[in-house]
């Protein structure tokens, strides 16, 4: 498990009061991420946009040989990312023969309106099972998201207004707990420019929006 550290905060005042929603809905699109650990380029994510008729937007895109689809849903005061357990955790359980499996989730609700300073309930799952006469369970959650600016920043895909949110994360197996950090800058109408998790000193894991394609 990593272990997280605090980055400087960004100072900008500002209210940020998303006129579309916190993901891009435009059918169609890609928006192409470069992965990074310590400024060395690690991988790149090129994520496509979809949508339904049932109103779900979802972004589609493969990380380390294993598919992912993230599933959004838009309300008049919130963007919903709707929470599901990696299906590569669930492949594993299978593997291990861990049986009476339990599930749990929680989504993540981001406010249409965020102020520097809000806090607002975080994502979360967890996973039990059973192996042999042991019961162990793993849960990854984050209790409280806060609004820490919201501004300008700029990504080689452009210049984005977007709000800087800062998660408190803890992760859990067993009678260990892990504390972390994650921020995320969010852009209305496209999601996602900037995603910076702290791993050791002066190091961080990045993921940043390098460019959109129709």
């Amino acid at each position: 498990m990593k272990r997280f550290i605090l980055p400087l905060m960004i100072l900008t005042a500002a209210v940020a009061s998303a006129a579309e929603p916190w993901i891009c809905t435009t059918a169609g699109r890609r928006l192409i991420y470069e992965e990074s650990i310590g400024g060395v380029r690690t991988g790149t994510l090129d994520k496509l946009v979809a949508s339904d008729d049932n109103g779900e937007i979802t972004l589609t895109y493969t990380k380390e040989n294993n598919p992912i689809v993230e599933r959004w849903r838009i309300y008049p005061d919130s963007t919903v990312l709707q929470i599901e357990v990696p299906a590569e955790m669930q492949a594993l359980l299978d593997t291990l023969q861990v049986r009476d499996v339990d599930f749990r989730t929680r989504n993540l609700a981001l406010p249409a309106e965020m102020n520097p300073g809000d806090l607002f309930p975080g994502f979360g799952f967890s996973v039990s099972g059973t192996r042999g006469d042991e019961r162990t369970t793993l849960s990854v959650r984050s209790d409280s998201v806060r609004v820490a600016s919201c501004g300008p920043i700029r990504t080689p895909a452009g210049k984005f207004d977007a709000v800087r949110l800062e998660f408190r994360t803890l992760t859990t197996l067993g009678d260990q707990e892990v504390a972390g950090r994650m921020i995320q800058w969010m852009a209305p109408g496209i999601g996602l420019v900037r995603q910076e998790i702290p791993v050791c000193e002066g190091v961080a894991s990045v993921v940043e929006l390098k460019k959109i394609t129709q």
